[in-house]
């Protein structure tokens, strides 16, 4: 049994979802002035047809992920993270599972991500869902040195 929730963004956890991308760009020394748009203005990417889930667990929030669209056949990953201490619970794997299930029914073909080869639990996460490496030829992220795609 999980013990946690996925639900859509409120307005009301914007500090928990820009905190928790934080902490882990942070930790890995990613952040860049990039991310900011997406922490900053979630409102902007929800008005543009994305969505954000956020993991509810022991009454906060444990875990967030954006799904953005890119064109009509490819949406975007973007900002997964899941805070220290709910590592290891599944909710890394539920939240890109639900953007999956919403591409599935929106009938995308495509969902990409960049990332970093430093976060390897990350990547091995992404494979072990069906993402495969691709070339990355141009990013949004300077630290972004990692593109991946899952074919649906």
């Amino acid at each position: 049994m999980k013990d946690f929730q996925i639900k859509e963004y409120e307005d009301r956890y914007h500090q928990e979802f820009k905190e928790i991308s934080l902490e882990w760009l942070y930790k890995y020394d990613l952040y860049e002035k990039a991310d900011d748009d997406l922490l900053d203005n979630p409102n902007k990417y929800l008005k543009n047809g994305g969505l954000i889930f956020l993991a509810h667990a022991n009454n906060e929030i444990a875990g967030t992920v954006c799904l953005n669209p890119v064109n009509k056949n490819t949406f975007e990953l973007l900002k997964l993270g899941v805070r220290e201490n709910y590592k290891g619970l599944g909710i890394g794997r539920e939240l890109i599972q639900i953007c999956v299930d919403i591409c599935l029914e929106k009938k995308i073909e495509t969902v990409i991500l960049e990332t970093s080869s430093k976060l390897v639990d990350a990547i091995k996460l992404y494979e072990k869902i069906g993402f495969s490496q691709v070339e990355i030829k141009d990013s949004y992220y300077e630290s972004a040195d990692v593109k991946m795609e899952l074919k649906i």
